[in-house]
């Protein structure tokens, strides 16, 4: 078997197939400085000793040893490592620092790599698929079925997900975003910012508790050390975007901001709710019913939706008017957070 390294040490080297290399090497027989087979001639008493005790122990633990280490390295050799299917589309991408074939496999903790001319795409099967672009960092984080969650970590990508919502998450260094059923791609600079842009569906992104819904025609922004801005429409105005920037980052002058919020009432229209919706949230306590009047006129609230519940940021109500803008329901975004509490580990 050619290209096999447990067969005649070609191909890749496994892991495991080392290590037990490493560990049975230390027990092979190392001859003495000048001792042969035909040199040596044991004494006749030494003949009928029998070997001690503590030996015989000793020799029968070693060999229960190798003979557990060789059990358990064949028996991981022959469990199927989490993987999901590469294929090359253009260039030379490398998957962990190595040039992948046609087709090849990322295993969980390993990253696949593109330069500035290659591509590649990477299947979920019976889930999605997601394109690599040129320059573009991607990380399997881990793999399974309903939960498949990568590591974005530099560059871009687009993805196509038709399995039910929740299942694919893409973890960013500001912020996790996962496809409620959708196409959408995302890029992140060299500094950590990103930017999702949605297609088709929606997606969530999160980073400790805050929050940002982004509906099909919708962008957003998400920067270290403050998580996932408010999302907009891709239409809407450059000052507009600007404003929206000013509210987020929260670096400017109580005044600024209050002209900031002035502007984004007033050029906001209904397909704009969706905005004026998160900063419901994220504007000053005491400019918090000038949102709620704007969002009101476009989408009233529905019933058992109070002026003070809102104000006080009660999730269940915010997630009623939501459902209102009829942009998706909040229920699975409830359902992939709770599987991501019981299933923290990344």
């Amino acid at each position: 078997m050619t290209g096999d390294y447990l067969w005649d040490r070609t191909g890749w080297p496994d892991p495991e197939i080392v290590r037990l290399e490493r560990v049975l090497g230390t027990l092979r027989y190392q001859p003495g400085p000048s001792a042969s087979w035909g040199s040596v001639t044991a004494p006749a008493s030494a003949a009928r000793k029998t070997p001690p005790l503590s030996f015989l122990g000793t020799l029968v633990a070693t060999a229960a040893a190798v003979v557990a280490l060789v059990v358990v390295s064949w028996h991981q050799s022959t469990v199927p490592v989490p993987s999901l299917a590469v294929t090359r589309l253009e260039g030379t991408p490398t998957i962990a620092r190595q040039p992948m074939a046609e087709r090849s496999q990322l295993l969980t903790g390993r990253r696949l790599d593109t330069d500035a001319s290659s591509r590649a795409i990477v299947d979920i099967t019976n889930v999605g698929r997601i394109e690599v672009k040129p320059d573009t960092t991607l990380g399997l984080l881990s793999t399974k079925p309903g939960d498949h969650r990568l590591q974005l970590s530099r560059g871009t990508l687009q993805a196509v997900i038709w399995a039910p919502p929740g299942q694919v998450s893409v973890k960013t260094p500001s912020s996790t975003a996962v496809d409620l059923g959708c196409i959408y791609s995302m890029s992140v600079d060299d500094a950590g910012v990103g930017i999702v842009r949605v297609a088709l569906g929606w997606v969530g992104f999160e980073w400790r508790g805050r929050e940002s819904f982004i509906p099909a025609g919708a962008a957003c922004v998400t920067r270290p050390g403050l998580g996932p801005g408010t999302p907009y429409n891709e239409d809407t105005s450059d000052a507009f975007r600007t404003a929206l920037t000013m509210l987020d980052l929260r670096t400017a002058t109580a005044s600024a901001r209050s002209g900031a919020l002035d502007l984004v009432l007033r050029e906001a229209r209904p397909e704009d709710a969706f905005t004026l919706w998160h900063l419901l949230t994220r504007v000053d306590l005491d400019r918090r019913d000038r949102v709620y009047d704007r969002l009101a006129s476009f989408v009233p609230p529905p019933a058992g939706v109070t002026r003070d519940g809102v104000r006080a940021g009660k999730r269940e109500m915010l997630d009623q008017w939501w459902n209102a803008l009829d942009l998706g329901t909040a229920a699975w975004w409830r359902i992939w957070m709770q599987q991501w509490r019981d299933n923290p580990a990344r």
